[in-house]
């Protein structure tokens, strides 16, 4: 039995609805994008508090860093409401080196790099207008602290 243009139109329809279901279901909601941005930075604090624990950091800056850390995720949490983070902290990175001062700034630096692209990603796609503004200022302020390390470990800023 041969099908009719109809029948293979239709088909052809369904079979490309049913591949793009997958992807449009693997999207993360708003609430699973700001865990992991919450998760990126409780990772961020415990790093500082790490490094200044084991003077590995100035400790004007740490405190000034960690103090913005600790901010950012104050209102992450506040963001998510009652849903309540599940996010939990994720453990400083094994190869997050606090033998010298260098070193660690070396690190915290690719882990806010990596905060700051993950900010810029999310953004991309949110949906919730209200939390743009908040989120910007949270990256922007990613942003400077990648200023600060960088002109501690001496490296060009332009």
């Amino acid at each position: 039995m041969k099908a009719s243009r109809r029948q293979v139109l239709l088909g052809a329809g369904g079979a490309s609805l049913a591949l793009a279901s997958p992807a449009v279901a693997a999207e993360p909601s708003d609430a699973e994008q700001l865990e992991r941005l919450l998760g990126l930075e409780r990772r961020l604090q415990a790093a500082y508090e790490a490094a200044l624990a084991r003077d590995a950091i100035d400790p004007a800056l740490g405190k000034l860093l960690l103090g913005h850390e600790r901010e950012h995720v104050r209102g992450l949490e506040q963001a998510l409401g009652r849903r309540g983070p599940r996010a939990t902290a994720p453990p400083p990175k094994v190869d997050i080196d606090f033998g010298s001062r260098p070193a660690f700034g070396r690190s915290a630096l690719a882990l806010e790099r990596e905060t700051v692209a993950a900010y810029q990603e999310v953004i991309g796609g949110f949906r919730n207008d209200r939390l743009l503004q908040p989120l910007g200022s949270i990256m922007a302020c990613g942003a400077q602290h990648e200023v600060a390390l960088r002109q501690v470990l001496g490296e060009d800023l332009l």
